[in-house]
């Protein structure tokens, strides 16, 4: 997994300044909702991970790149990420963070002050190796 979040790193920050360059008003409005919608299961109850909203804001903002290539390696990052289980547990904390940076990022897209957005991009995917672990299973007997 590692291996592959190096590789997709490297393809979000080479292709940033291309991407959300390219992205409409209603690109923007649609990162805004996911926002919305992710910090809405962050204090639900029961509080949910937002994993979809956070595969689909990442995708969305290279969509307009209209690259095969690109769009299929970030895909395939997804996969690799949900394969690996990454989708199904995280702490508060950590989700909080981890939104806050994508707040910023999409700010930043929104008002194309995109040197900011790219800051925070690259803050944001240093995040991962920050995790918890997950929690041990217990049996009981």
């Amino acid at each position: 997994f590692q291996a592959y979040s190096d590789l997709r790193n490297h393809i979000e920050t080479t292709y940033w300044y291309q991407a959300v360059g390219l992205l409409s008003a209603e690109d923007h409005e649609e990162l805004r909702c996911l926002i919305g919608r992710a910090k809405e299961k962050l204090r639900g109850e029961p509080i949910q991970i937002p994993h979809i909203e956070h595969r689909q804001l990442h995708l969305l903002i290279y969509r307009r790149l209209e690259n095969p290539f690109v769009t299929g390696l970030l895909e395939g990052y997804w996969e690799v990420y949900e394969a690996f289980g990454l989708d199904l547990y995280t702490d508060l904390a950590y989700q909080e963070r981890v939104w806050d940076y994508h707040e910023r990022m999409v700010e930043a897209i929104c008002t194309r002050n995109f040197n900011v957005g790219y800051e925070a991009l690259t803050e944001h995917m240093d995040l991962i190796f920050q995790r918890s672990k997950k929690p041990a299973f217990q049996t009981f007997e």
